[in-house]
C-alpha cells in the first residue's frame, strides 16, 4: 500500500479541515474538539496552536495571506485571527468574530477580489440569508440565496448546505466579479451573481440545475477556467456541470463511487485533478473530466478534508540560507489529507497523478 511522506499528528480528535496558505510555507487545521493548528510547512512542525479556538468542533479553517487565518465552529462563530509568528513559535489573536449559522454543517468560503479577501457564509437557513464580509474594510453585507423546493406535501424553503464563492473575469475580460456557487438540501445547486459597488452588495440569481444526487449537497467546487462546477452528496455520486445560458448542464456523466459517502470535493486546475475526500477511507483523484486515475487509501477513518499547495516561489525570498532556499524552491506539490482519525497525511501528489497515470489510471 502507497505511504505518505509525511503525517502531522498534533490532533488528538477528529481533524475536520485543513488548508495551505502562505505560499505554502504554511498548512492550517481545525479538530473536533474546537482546537485550532498552525503548521511550519518548512520545518513539518507546529508553529501555533488556539487551544480551544471554539466551544464545539470546527468545520472549515483557511489562511489568507501570511498573517491572518479564518475559522469557523459548530458554536455560530466565524473567528478571524492574526498570526504573529517567527521562523519556530508563533501566536493566534482573535481579531474579530462572526455570528454565522452553522447548525446544517454549511461552511464558509472565501475569494479574493481586486486584492482584498471576501468571506460568505450562512447567517440563517432556515430565511435563506447569507453574509458577505469584507475582510479589509470589516464591512457585512446581507446577501438572499433563499429556494422554494417542491414536495409532496408542497413548497418549502430548501436550506443551503454548502457555498463557493469565486471571483471571475467579467464581461469585459479586464474586471472582475464575484460569483456565489449554492448546494441545497434538496439537490439543487444554483449559481449568483454578486454586485458589489459603493451604493448596494445584491444577488441575482444566474443559473440552476437540479443535480444528479440522491442525498443534499454536501460540498461543490468550481474551475473558473473551464466553467465547471463540481459536486458531491452522502450518495455516491460525484457530478460535473457546466453553464449553458440560464441553466446548467451535465458537462459528463455522474461517476458513481464504489462506497457511499463524500465529504469534500476540490479541483485544481493546473494538475488537470478533482479530488474527493470520502467516508470510505479513501482519497478519490480524477481528471477535470472525471476520469478516475487513483484511489488513496492510508487512513483509519473517514476523509473530511483535502488541499493542494501551489508551488509558489514567492515565499522563497524570505529564506537567507541559500541551501535551504534551493531546497523550498525544488520542494514536491503536496496534498494534504485530513481525517477522523487525528491524523493529517501530506502526498506529493505530482509522483501519485505520474504514477497513477502510466499505469492506466484506476477505478473509482
Amino acid at each position: 500500500m502507497i505511504q505518505p511522506d509525511f503525517v502531522f499528528r498534533g490532533h488528538q480528535a477528529a481533524v475536520n479541515s485543513v488548508c495551505f496558505f502562505g505560499d505554502d510555507r504554511l498548512l492550517v487545521s481545525g479538530d473536533q474538539d474546537g482546537h485550532l493548528i498552525v503548521w511550519n510547512m518548512m520545518l513539518k512542525r507546529q508553529l501555533a496552536k488556539a487551544t480551544g479556538a471554539h466551544t464545539a468542533p470546527i468545520l472549515a479553517v483557511c489562511g489568507l495571506g501570511t498573517d491572518t487565518v479564518v475559522s469557523q465552529g459548530r458554536d455560530n462563530r466565524l473567528c478571524v485571527w492574526a498570526l504573529d509568528a517567527s521562523e519556530f513559535s508563533g501566536e493566534l489573536r482573535l481579531t474579530k468574530t462572526l455570528a454565522v449559522d452553522s447548525m446544517n454543517f454549511c461552511k464558509f468560503s472565501y475569494a479574493t477580489l481586486r486584492g482584498s479577501p471576501w468571506i460568505v457564509f450562512l447567517v440563517s437557513a432556515g430565511a435563506g440569508e447569507a453574509g458577505l464580509f469584507d475582510v479589509a474594510s470589516g464591512e457585512q453585507h446581507s446577501l438572499s440565496i433563499g429556494h422554494q423546493s417542491r414536495t409532496k406535501a408542497g413548497s418549502r424553503d430548501d436550506s443551503p448546505m454548502c457555498v463557493k464563492l469565486v471571483a471571475s473575469a467579467s464581461a469585459d475580460g479586464v474586471s472582475q466579479e464575484l460569483e456565489l456557487f449554492v448546494g441545497y438540501e434538496s439537490t439543487m445547486l444554483q449559481q449568483f451573481s454578486i454586485d458589489v459597488s459603493d451604493i448596494k452588495v445584491s444577488a441575482a440569481l444566474r443559473r440552476s440545475v437540479t443535480t444528479a444526487h440522491s442525498e443534499p449537497v454536501m460540498s461543490l467546487d468550481y474551475d473558473s477556467q473551464r466553467q465547471l462546477a463540481y459536486t458531491c452528496a452522502a450518495d455516491n455520486k460525484v457530478c460535473c456541470y457546466t453553464a449553458d445560458g440560464s441553466k446548467f448542464k451535465e458537462h459528463v456523466a455522474a461517476v458513481e463511487l464504489k462506497n457511499s459517502g463524500c465529504s469534500e470535493i476540490r479541483c485544481f486546475p493546473a494538475l488537470n485533478l478533482v479530488a474527493v475526500a470520502s467516508w470510505d477511507y479513501a482519497t478519490h483523484l480524477f481528471t477535470s473530466d472525471l476520469e478516475p486515475t487513483a484511489s488513496i487509501a492510508f487512513h483509519r477513518a473517514a476523509l473530511t478534508s483535502v488541499d493542494v499547495s501551489t508551488l509558489s516561489t514567492a515565499g522563497a525570498d524570505g529564506i537567507v540560507d541559500e541551501y535551504v532556499r534551493q531546497r523550498w524552491s525544488s520542494r514536491s506539490r503536496w496534498m494534504a489529507v485530513a481525517s477522523r482519525d487525528s491524523r493529517i497525511s501530506l502526498w506529493d501528489i505530482d509522483r501519485i497523478i505520474a504514477d497513477a497515470r502510466s499505469c492506466g489510471g484506476a477505478d473509482a
